[in-house]
């Protein structure tokens, strides 16, 4: 049988090759995808057949966003083929950030391929820098927790309902025997129940080694959990000495994780951005691993790696283009150090020189012509404090439905104070009732990642709160975003405390 370093020698080959070639890796990668789609309808209108290089491509094809592609998606959801992709969808996963609520993303085959390039490399770096991290057991969680396993209404699958599908399979089987996992966490359940298996799972597990999720507060909720639930989970556990042993590290205020998992070497998650402060929460509540920010590492696609202490842009995976705060683009070996760019991706799923709205700053790294990127926000009015990226159109959108007639100024912000939560900022002649304010949060719900992240505990309940100047409150806050607007909006970038 294969060792998992010579499972993960042909990623970590390609893509140290990718970082002294970036350009020709680039051009290649984006030669594939349009060659393997140009008999594709969207190929078809483009004409992928004629495009020969990056300069062509951005000639032919206008940048799409979540509105030019949404109708070209829904007809791959009703079973429609050969739409945007020759290859077969396979899957869809569902994610926030739309006018909508939701949105689908298509999931081909070699789509899939293209992620596995991405983390095999991630998995080939962390084992040659942290070698004990996949020592012992190893716990992943990358699809939606406590999700009900549905389809589209052509009967596409939405989900992959096995998350170690993302690895291939080789490495997949390879690693099966110390991934942590149990059959009844992939059923239809409440959240709370999800939480309880999955922290019993977790804490009679002590050669735990490594813990991959997205963000940060989804973990801080599982120790809570544990500590706040011990009796009855520890009323799971079935060897008598790891029960003593769980009691003792969790009788403090302040659970001792080391004592619980001493073997625990790695922790992989968000860690910038709004994830910043629960991150440093975690740093403090496990000293004894190392926290790895996970990078921009998203539903649609992958776009950097934590390699060797930088978040290089995972070349291998898909074709990048940058957009700088002129709207000018840019190629990725031609990024310069220091400068704001928003990230536009083209993918083997069907997105097609599609505008993310995520900005990212360039910096050095130890390799010429291929910098650091670091994730420093949203365009487009977007908040986003544990995954659910609510946009402004539909926080505008669900207000209208759910609190008009209104006059005056309503606007909605997130804080990280005291938990992640959503305040509904109003003027002081208007206070909304708690009915509405149910309403409301309901509405803002029709956004699976709002919904999911409430579901879990990652966000509090909506709140309410005055403002005794509201407009000029909202003006002043609206000026910090890398897009600014002159209009008084709806959706205010997340605050680290409700002024």
């Amino acid at each position: 049988m294969p060792t998992l370093q010579t499972l993960l020698t042909p990623a970590h080959t390609a893509f140290q090759a990718a970082l002294r070639q970036p350009q020709h890796t680039q051009a290649q990668i984006l030669h594939t995808i349009l060659r393997s789609n140009q008999h594709s309808q969207f190929g078809q209108q483009h004409h992928f057949a004629q495009i020969h290089n990056p300069e062509d491509y951005a000639q032919r094809v206008p940048i799409q966003s979540d509105e030019t592609l949404a109708p070209l998606i829904d007809r791959h959801a009703h079973g429609e083929r050969n739409i945007l992709t020759s290859s077969p969808i396979i899957q869809f996963e569902e994610t926030g950030g739309s006018t909508a609520g939701a949105k689908l993303i298509p999931y081909t085959a070699p789509l899939l391929t293209a992620f596995q390039h991405g983390i095999h490399a991630w998995f080939a770096d962390l084992i040659a820098h942290r070698p004990r991290a996949f020592s012992g057991s190893l716990y992943f969680i990358i699809s939606p927790a406590a999700r009900r396993h549905s389809h589209t209404a052509g009967g596409i699958p939405i989900g992959t309902g096995n998350d170690l599908n993302y690895l291939g399979s080789a490495l997949a089987e390879h690693i099966a025997p110390q991934t942590l996992y149990h059959p009844r966490l992939a059923e239809q359940q409440s959240p709370e129940s999800w939480q309880i298996r999955t922290a019993t799972l977790l804490a009679q597990s002590p050669s735990l080694s490594l813990i991959s999720a997205w963000s940060p507060t989804l973990l801080l909720n599982l120790i809570h959990t544990l500590h706040q639930q011990q009796d009855r989970i520890l009323s799971q556990i079935p060897d008598a000495a790891r029960r003593r042993t769980l009691a003792q590290a969790l009788a403090p205020t302040v659970p001792n994780t080391q004592k619980i998992w001493t073997r625990l070497d790695t922790i992989s998650c968000w860690d910038s951005h709004t994830a910043a402060a629960p991150a440093a929460q975690l740093r403090q509540l496990f000293p004894h691993a190392h926290l790895q920010g996970k990078g921009l590492l998203a539903t649609e696609g992958i776009t950097t790696l934590p390699i060797s202490g930088c978040l290089l842009p995972a070349l291998t995976s898909h074709y990048y283009e940058f957009a700088d705060e002129n709207n000018r683009i840019h190629p990725l070996h031609q990024l310069q150090h220091g400068n704001r760019y928003r990230l536009i991706l083209t993918t083997q799923g069907g997105l097609y020189r599609y505008d993310t709205q995520d900005w990212l700053l360039a910096q050095a790294s130890p390799y010429a012509n291929v910098p650091s990127l670091h994730f420093i926000g949203r365009s487009s009015l977007t908040s986003d404090l544990v995954g659910e990226k609510l946009t402004e159109a539909f926080v505008a959108q669900a207000i209208r439905q759910t609190l008009a007639p209104v006059s005056g100024c309503l606007l909605l912000q997130g804080t990280s104070t005291p938990t992640p939560h959503y305040i509904l900022w109003h003027e002081p002649t208007f206070t909304p009732s708690e009915n509405a304010l149910a309403a409301l949060n309901t509405a803002l719900c029709a956004n699976p990642q709002y919904h999911y992240a409430q579901q879990i505990g990652q966000l509090g309940n909506l709140t309410a709160q005055a403002h005794p100047d509201l407009p000029a409150y909202a003006a002043r806050h609206a000026r910090s975003r890398v897009l600014g607007t002159q209009k008084i909006p709806m959706l205010l970038p997340p605050i680290a405390k409700a002024a």
